[in-house]
């Protein structure tokens, strides 16, 4: 018996004010939080807890070769100069509320940006592969009508459950509120990326 793929409702509680707004969420194979930070040139500066303040930070999700890098009030996650040099040799899937009403996906893999949308407008997909994930994105609920209309979309829609739900079909990781105030983050400043 198979698991049953990840859905919004699996999610339910991401849209629910559980993250900060705006957030971004990272996760990346292969590499470790040092490793990570080496790439995107950051100074680290101490360990923390998500309850104790992370601006920017990374932690290892425990039996997974995957690690987790959360920005509060960042964006480092889906802008792409950052993100192709991290991808070398792995993968990269990040999502993010970017504040305004306005959300980012992204996956970058080997360098190469497969995947780069809104949400919000999920019919208008830039990358090298932006039809790759139709079936998650159809089977999550994202409108891809190509001739929807600002007075079509679905305000109502999870965006950020959504997000997550796609993220996981990608990496294999369900991202519960326990793991992730079970991790401990090494965090620190970015050039990009300020508290």
């Amino acid at each position: 018996m198979t698991a049953a793929m990840p859905t919004t409702t699996d999610y339910a509680w991401a849209d629910g004010g559980a993250l900060d707004d705006p957030y971004c969420l990272t996760l990346v194979r292969g590499l470790t939080p040092e490793e990570f930070m080496a790439r995107v040139d950051a100074q680290t500066r101490s360990r923390r807890r998500l309850g104790e303040g992370v601006p920017f930070g990374a932690a290892a999700v425990p039996g997974a070769d995957w690690t987790l890098v959360y920005e509060s009030d960042g964006r480092l996650g889906v802008t792409a100069e950052a993100m192709i040099p991290v991808s070398t040799g792995t993968r990269v899937v990040s999502h993010c509320e970017v504040g305004n009403g306005r959300y980012r996906f992204f996956w970058a893999e080997d360098g190469d940006v497969r995947l780069d949308f809104d949400p919000l407008y999920a019919n208008d997909r830039r990358g090298s592969t932006p039809d790759a994930l139709l079936t998650d994105m159809v089977d999550i609920g994202y409108d891809l009508r190509d001739d929807a209309t600002l007075e079509d979309v679905d305000f109502t829609f999870p965006l950020i459950a959504a997000s997550f739900a796609l993220a996981e079909r990608l990496t294999g990781l369900r991202i519960t509120p326990e793991l992730l105030g079970g991790l401990t983050f090494l965090c620190g400043e970015a050039p990009s990326v300020r508290p």
